[in-house]
């Protein structure tokens, strides 16, 4: 059940994060848009920039529980080198822990505002004046959800955590022990 639950949840953290390339695409071929209209027609946009920017907002947040399922984010390896393979499997448990806390406490900081937003559409208040505001505080909460549920499956994961793959771990202490 628990092997289960870990595999759905990376899977699916998978998907998210592999989801994220046609959002940075979109955001890169408005951008050629923008410039295109700026300076061949002299013609600005009003819209572009808030949607380049909630595209990018949405590609980073989402691909959040990809990168932790993946173990691609980025560490203090000297620590990963120096300590010996139990103590680095203790400190990642920790770590990881110490994060599930933290996305938690993101989570409840953010509950009040996504309901405010949701049962009231906010708008940015700019020209174009989408309801911006309200699209991105669902999406930090629904990536603050994958995020702790990739966080939590992390935790479960007794596979990774007795083959360890992909952390590099180089035991440096060997030749100290003679």
């Amino acid at each position: 059940m628990r092997q289960r639950f870990v595999t759905a949840v990376g899977k699916f953290s998978v998907f998210l994060g592999k989801a994220c390339g046609p959002f940075y695409i979109a955001a890169i071929a408005l951008s050629v848009w923008e410039v295109f209209t700026r300076y061949a027609l002299d013609a600005p946009t009003v819209w572009t920039t808030e949607v380049v920017m909630a595209l990018c907002a949405t590609a980073w947040m989402i691909s959040a529980a990809a990168v932790t399922q993946q173990h691609r984010h980025i560490t203090v390896t000297v620590m990963e080198i120096v300590v010996g393979h139990k103590t680095w499997t203790r400190m990642r448990r920790v770590a990881m822990a110490v994060s599930l806390l933290a996305v938690v406490g993101l989570l409840w900081a953010n509950w009040q505002p996504f309901l405010r937003a949701t049962a009231h559409l906010e708008r940015s208040g700019s020209a174009f004046n989408p309801p911006l505001p309200t699209y991105l505080k669902v999406m930090i909460v629904f990536a603050l959800i994958t995020y702790a549920l990739q966080i939590l499956a992390n935790l479960l994961d007794r596979k990774r955590q007795t083959h360890d793959h992909g952390t590099g771990h180089m035991d440096l202490t060997v030749d100290m022990k003679d």
